[in-house]
C-alpha cells in the first residue's frame, strides 16, 4: 500500500512537535516500514524552518507556505503530490497528535476493502472520553452513543488528524473544499463521503489527543469570527436538516457570552451573524 503522509505545522518547531517526535520514533526508525510511504511536511508559519530532510531516512519533503491559508490548502498540495507519486491514500496529521507503534502498524497495512470505503480512521480519546468518530445526526455527539470499529453505516465525522483518506475518493470530490480554509473542514468531509454514498472503517486502536475547545478568555475575536463563519457556512449548506436546532443553539450561546464572556466583541459578532450580517 502506498501512502503520502502530511502533518501540517504552524509556529511550531519540527523536531519538538508531538506528531513529528513520535512519528520519527515510530515509522522513520523502522526502516522497513518506509516503503511505499512519502511524507510531506508543511509549514504554513511565518518564517521558514532550518530543517533538514536529508538527516532522516525515507523520502521527506518540507515545504514552507508563510501565507498561511489554512490546511484546507495544504492538504490539497499534499493531495495533488499523492497523486503525481502513485499514492492510494493520503494520511493527515496536525502537529500535536502523538501516534503510537500500534497505530502505525494498523493504518498502513494494506486495507484490503472495497471502493465504498473512503477513509480509515481510529478512535480518538481525550480524558478518558471518546471524542471522534461521533455520529453527526445531532448537535451534542458527546452525549449520545458512540460508533464500535468495523465499518460504519450511519453517518459519522471524525477530525482530520490520524485520518486516512483513499485517493480516489479524492480525485472524484476534487480535493479539500476551501470554502473550510482550516475549522470546520473535517465535518464537510465526512460529510462529504456519505453524501456520495461512501462509508468509514474504524480500526480497533485508539490514539489520546488534546481536542481543542474554544476557551472564549484566551481566544481572540478573529479567530472567533473565523470558527463561526465556518460552522454557519456547514450547517446552512451541508448540514441543512440541522440548522434550526442550531440556530436555537446560537441564541443560547449568545445569552451565555452576554452574560460570562468578557470581551463583548464576541457576543456583539455572534449577534450580528445571527441577524444575518
Amino acid at each position: 500500500m502506498k501512502v503520502t503522509i502530511v502533518v501540517v505545522f504552524y509556529k511550531q518547531v519540527i523536531e519538538q512537535s508531538k506528531t513529528f517526535s513520535s512519528l520519527k520514533k515510530v515509522l522513520l526508525e523502522r526502516k522497513d516500514s518506509l516503503a511505499g510511504i512519502d511524507m510531506i511536511l508543511y509549514d504554513n508559519s511565518p518564517e521558514q524552518q532550518d530543517f533538514d530532510a536529508n538527516h532522516y531516512p525515507g523520502n521527506i519533503d518540507y515545504i514552507h507556505d508563510p501565507r498561511n491559508l489554512g490546511i484546507a490548502t495544504a492538504y490539497n498540495y499534499t493531495w495533488q503530490r499523492a497523486q503525481e507519486n502513485g499514492s492510494e491514500w493520503l494520511l493527515l496529521f496536525d502537529h500535536d497528535t502523538m501516534v503510537t507503534e500500534e497505530y502505525i502498524d494498523l493504518m498502513l497495512k494494506d486495507h484490503d476493502i472495497t471502493e465504498e470505503i473512503a477513509a480509515v480512521v481510529p478512535k480518538i480519546m481525550t480524558n478518558g472520553i471518546m471524542v471522534s468518530p461521533v455520529y453527526s445526526h445531532s448537535l451534542r455527539p458527546l452525549q449520545t452513543e458512540r460508533p464500535v470499529e468495523g465499518i460504519q453505516e450511519k453517518p459519522v465525522m471524525a477530525i482530520n488528524s490520524g485520518s486516512l483518506v483513499r485517493i480516489s475518493f479524492l480525485n472524484e470530490i476534487g480535493g479539500f473544499n476551501t470554502e473550510f480554509p482550516l475549522d470546520y473542514l473535517d465535518h464537510w468531509l465526512f460529510h462529504e463521503i456519505y453524501e456520495q454514498g461512501k462509508k468509514i472503517l474504524l480500526l480497533r486502536v485508539t490514539l489520546e489527543h488534546d481536542l481543542s475547545v474554544m476557551d472564549y478568555s484566551t481566544v481572540s475575536l478573529n479567530r472567533y469570527k473565523s470558527i463561526l463563519d465556518s460552522e454557519m457556512k456547514y450547517y446552512s449548506n451541508y448540514k441543512t436538516e440541522l440548522i434550526g436546532e442550531y440556530r436555537k443553539q446560537l441564541f443560547k450561546r449568545l445569552a451565555k457570552q452576554l452574560l460570562v464572556v468578557k470581551n463583548k466583541r464576541i457576543a456583539l459578532y455572534t449577534l450580528s451573524r445571527l441577524m444575518g450580517k
